[in-house]
């Protein structure tokens, strides 16, 4: 207990601080997890899409940001960030080029809507878990 108490009045002096600030990178996942992410990047990217095509704008990329930027590198949302950004892009092409008539896009939009309601309850979990997780976190 002594050398405890003696190496904290030692760093009592110090400005420097006990606890040192880290944040999860791609880098510190495994690469069952980096797949694991990417799969979940592009299933989201599909969904939000599908959301946005069809007039649910869910700031998903926004939102998600701001959940997990607590724990998180920056440079590793960049990158996640940017995948998502141009997957979405491309599904939101696909929906455009696919149903191009406004009939074919209601009649979509319609038949999605039980399932938009559904995706929507889904992703807001899994941003409140991820917030949730990150406020655990005891290194970030």
């Amino acid at each position: 207990m002594a050398v405890a108490a003696a190496i904290g009045l030692a760093h009592a002096g110090d400005r420097s601080p006990a606890l040192v600030e880290v944040k999860m990178a791609l880098e510190s996942i495994t690469k069952a997890q980096r797949s694991e992410l990417w799969r979940r990047v592009d299933e989201y990217a599909t969904v939000d899409a599908l959301l946005d095509f069809c007039g649910r704008k869910l700031n998903l990329q926004r939102r998600t940001w701001a959940a997990v930027s607590p724990c998180v590198e920056v440079t590793s949302l960049r990158k996640v960030a940017s995948v998502f950004r141009n997957k979405k892009a491309e599904y939101i092409k696909a929906w455009e080029t696919a149903f191009a008539d406004a009939d074919k896009k209601k009649t979509l939009c319609d038949s999605q809507k039980p399932k938009l309601t559904e995706y929507t309850r889904i992703l807001d979990a899994h941003i409140s878990e991820a917030r949730s997780m990150c406020d655990a976190c005891l290194f970030c």
